[in-house]
């Protein structure tokens, strides 16, 4: 005791020495204490516990370091003590300072708090650099006591995430039977292992479209009048940004509706969600999808683009081409322009994630080739086969004497048979997927048509043709008939 004492008095003689009373600062609030003016004590030192899971920590608080015993001399008294923490693994990161009681105590609240303000909320053990500063008071004059350092382990509280998540409002009725119409995609992965939502959404024509975001509990909770759990921006009603992302909240919490706007003047015909239910943020984005979208990659050692047609303005494109290696989707035309390039995202899967990896090389071979920008997807299916079908076999969709052959070098399906009028082309000895002519045109040989096409006739009688039929996508798909 007697050493201990001899410390702090010498300490404090050191800080007071030369001073004018009235300019002696008060210890026994740490904040102003510069930390260079710190004592070490023998025998007084912090020490660390074992990594924490505020998950399974029933108190308010809990043990972030012990300290070890010392008997403070006679008048002496603990005042308060604090940890500093400092996150691994953060550029330019910074302490932060986390009152503990004098036997190194923290609130799970505090700790919750910095964890997800550093890392976020996902459940995930985050390391601290930690160091302990303790002040011992005597006739209203204080020391500060440097503990030392110590590391810090915890991993934070996950939030409840929802099985279920559904747009209500929008270009519907705020209902819960509506909202149920409307529900986020997500993976089959655990939800806390992806916590990423998304939906697209039709918008209002000429007119703003506001929604908002329920569960099943809220629907249940609307239903009956309650509108308190409804999650919209934290930022207040209407108030939230476009493309970018931002913070959700309960309207319970906000303080008023809440609700999302995507404004007329936004131009979309579609309104893309994302919510990360483990950060608890959304992202806006307004759609107004282009009539093409672009494939490129290895079938043309990445040196042009193939059209994708979507006429419908939903974000849904399709073409038929031969490929040979690694691709991606872009929405402009040649290789100067690559903003906006969708990449994979996993299987079946496309995003614009910047620099992310190549579509995998499906093998060499002709494809019909469908993406869905709405939901994030797209899909191949190989084209082993295209029968000329029609009068001349009996309509035999599945006769191998009428198979086309892929002519990589022209670009073509070719076969040379005799045709009379009424014929078509069917996919993969199927009905299926078939050509015909367009506009209900038996003549269409320029505009060959996937969208229930008329039975085309021959153009100079009956007789045997060389038929070269060349497919890329709806208003450019044609057949050339050339009569031996």
């Amino acid at each position: 005791m007697k050493k201990l004492s001899l410390y702090i008095s010498i300490a404090l003689a050191g800080l007071f020495m030369g001073s004018c009373s009235e300019d002696f600062k008060d210890w026994a609030d740490p904040q102003t204490n510069p930390q260079e003016d710190a004592i070490t004590i023998p025998g007084y030192q912090a020490s660390a516990v074992s990594a924490l899971d505020l998950a399974q920590v029933a108190e308010d608080s809990v043990n972030v370091y012990t300290i070890s015993s010392a008997t403070l001399p006679e008048g002496f008294e603990l005042g308060n003590s604090r940890i500093e923490l400092t996150p691994e693994g953060v550029e330019n990161a910074t302490a932060t300072e986390v009152k503990t009681s004098n036997d190194g105590k923290a609130t799970k609240a505090d700790l919750q708090a910095l964890i997800e303000s550093v890392y976020g909320k996902a459940p995930v053990a985050r390391n601290f650099d930690g160091h302990v500063y303790t002040t011992a008071v005597k006739d209203g004059q204080a020391a500060l006591i440097d503990a030392g350092t110590v590391k810090v382990t915890a991993t934070p509280v996950a939030p409840n995430i929802s099985q279920n998540y559904y747009i209500i409002g929008g270009t519907l009725d705020w209902t819960a039977d509506a909202a149920k119409t409307q529900k986020f995609n997500h993976s089959d992965i655990n939800v806390y292992d992806d916590p990423i939502f998304t939906i697209t959404i039709p918008a209002k024509e000429g007119d703003d479209t506001w929604f908002g975001i329920v569960d099943d509990k809220a629907c249940e909770g609307v239903a009956a009048g309650d509108w308190s759990s409804v999650l919209g921006t934290a930022k207040g009603n209407g108030n939230n940004a476009l493309n970018e992302t931002e913070q959700l909240d309960t309207r319970a919490k906000v303080g008023n509706d809440a609700s999302f706007k995507v404004p007329a003047s936004a131009g979309a015909k579609y309104i893309k969600v994302e919510i990360n239910m483990l950060e608890y943020t959304y992202k806006i984005t307004p759609l107004s999808f282009g009539q093409y979208f672009y494939e490129i990659g290895g079938d043309s050692n990445w040196k042009s683009t193939n059209a994708l047609y979507g006429g419908n303005g939903d974000g849904k494109y399709q073409g038929f081409y031969y490929l040979n290696g690694e691709f991606k989707f872009k929405p402009q035309a040649g290789t100067d322009d690559w903003a906006g390039d969708y990449e994979f995202d996993g299987e079946g899967k496309i995003a614009d994630n910047g620099n992310g990896k190549n579509c995998p090389d499906p093998g060499a071979g002709f494809y019909m080739i469908d993406v869905d920008l709405q939901a994030g997807t797209y899909a191949l299916t190989q084209i082993k086969s295209i029968t000329v079908v029609g009068n001349h076999n009996g309509w035999k969709q599945n006769d191998a004497n009428c198979h086309m052959t892929y002519n990589a070098a022209a670009g073509c399906w070719e076969l040379t048979t005799t045709l009379k009028d009424g014929f078509k082309f069917a996919m993969n000895d199927d009905w299926a997927i078939s050509w015909g002519g367009a506009n209900n045109d038996p003549t269409a040989y320029d505009n060959i048509s996937v969208n229930n096409g008329k039975d085309l006739n021959v153009p100079a009688g009956e007789g045997t043709y060389k038929i070269q039929l060349y497919l890329s996508h709806e208003g450019a798909n044609k057949v050339v008939l050339t009569k031996k």
